[in-house]
């Protein structure tokens, strides 16, 4: 159950942390600083994490910074604490490193020792920390069959962590074990379509030796799955492995997957509602039509990222936005939001109960998206401004920024806010058969 609008309460998740039931609030006007090297630094998954609680908890004030810098370990982060971390005055603070550090020390104690030191250095503020593992290279690597060093050693590096986070009582999110294996076979399927199209396009004449192998492999492979390509690089993933980079997270931090949810029933009546209000519900025809009132929006879903939830379904959990009707006559239904058909199910998916937040467009994928909008224009240029204007000191420069960024703050409050949406449900009309 969703907790007051004053206060959310995070579980983290005893999987992915080891310190029993550490429990953090965040407060109306917290600001969340997130720290770490290029892959955050490239505002995409802090991005997907930051809609994720701005939309969720609307009448919260909520501000967030993102801290990135290409190439940062742990004793970068030290060194431009002041300036770029604790110049925020933030309440909580995490730390997703890694990456970097794994290429500068061949054991982890150093790693260890420097987050450890981060960590007091937050609760010195006094800050909440919390501690994310590196995402892994997304190589192909599995567990216990990798095919880099970089990957394997930053499983050793990711344990140690989790163990320091246990002896000293410090939250600490594993996202490289929660994504490894996912991101690993998904690689193996995308490596081998990308293998089977370059053989397929290989002409007869072209001297090839074992040709007609590799044609008949591209052949056998055409009906296997392809895979999600991920995107970017093989440690800078892009939007797609960043999104399931961010649910991790999220899932992690034991966030709250119920939207809201609604049971309609074929006579228009409402039977259920939950975290939503339902008003000028109409049966007519055959057709259900009502006004649906939510007190916070979906998880935003970018077109782009969408993929991810055909590698890891389970995203959707973390985005439960309900919609059901049962008893329905078969057939296909036609759902119309604001007047813009969205989707057609069947009558089984609608009693089963639709999950409204995967959908890419409609109206409220068109407020999400100008959601993420502002949350980007938020983290690059204005927070880029804010903390250039910091490092170099330059008060007026300082003030300019924070005007900005207040602004935009102000932008975004007004975009996640909930609107109400008019919902249709038809039968879908058949196409006309063609004439012979």
């Amino acid at each position: 159950m969703r907790t007051s609008l004053c206060s959310l309460t995070l579980i983290i998740s005893s999987i992915v942390s080891l310190h029993a039931d550490p429990i953090i609030t965040l407060k109306d006007n917290d600001t969340w600083v997130m720290s770490g090297d290029s892959i955050t630094a490239q505002r995409l998954h802090t991005n997907y994490i930051e809609a994720y609680y701005r939309t969720r908890y609307p009448q919260l004030h909520l501000h967030f910074r993102n801290s990135g810098i290409g190439g940062n370990k742990t004793a970068d982060i030290l060194g431009r604490f002041d300036y770029d971390v604790a110049a925020w005055k933030p309440t909580i603070v995490s730390v997703e490193l890694g990456m970097n550090d794994v290429n500068a020390a061949p054991t982890p104690e150093g790693y260890v020792a420097g987050m450890k030191k981060l960590a007091e250095q937050i609760r010195a503020l006094p800050a909440q920390p919390l501690l994310f593992s590196s995402s892994p290279v997304n190589d192909g690597s599995l567990t216990g069959q990798w095919t880099s060093d970089r990957c394997q050693r930053l499983d050793a590096f990711t344990e140690a962590l989790k163990s320091m986070g246990k002896t000293e009582k410090i939250p600490v999110i594993d996202q490289y074990h929660a994504l490894l294996d996912a991101w690993g076979k998904n690689r193996i399927l995308v490596d081998a379509t990308s293998l089977a199209d370059r053989a397929a396009a290989l002409k007869p004449d072209s001297g090839v030796p074992g040709l007609e192998k590799l044609k008949a492999f591209a052949t056998a492979w055409a009906d296997q799955p392809h895979g999600i390509p991920l995107l970017g690089d093989a440690v800078h993933v892009r939007i797609p492995g960043q999104y399931c980079m961010a649910a991790v997270i999220l899932k992690g931090l034991g966030a709250d997957g119920e939207v809201s949810s609604a049971t309609i029933k074929p006579d228009g009546t409402v039977s259920d509602s939950s975290h939503c209000k339902i008003t000028e519900e109409s049966a007519k025809d055959g057709k259900i039509a009502f006004t649906r009132l939510d007190e916070c929006q979906p998880w935003p879903l970018p077109v782009a990222a969408a993929p991810a939830l055909k590698l890891m379904p389970e995203i959707a959990d973390l985005s439960r936005w309900m919609l059901t009707i049962p008893a329905l006559p078969a057939g296909k239904y036609s759902a119309s939001m604001d007047g813009t058909v969205v989707a057609t199910l069947s009558n089984e998916e609608l009693a089963k109960g639709w999950n409204m937040s995967v959908l890419t467009e409609g109206p409220a994928a068109t407020r999400a998206t100008k959601a993420l909008a502002l949350i980007e224009q938020l983290q690059s240029p204005l927070n880029l401004n804010w903390r250039a204007a910091s490092k170099s000191h330059d008060a007026a420069k300082l003030a300019d920024a924070e005007k900005a960024i207040e602004d935009c703050e102000a932008q975004i409050q007004t975009a996640v806010q909930p609107v109400a949406i008019k919902f249709e449900i038809t039968p879908a009309v058949a196409a006309a058969p063609a004439k012979p």
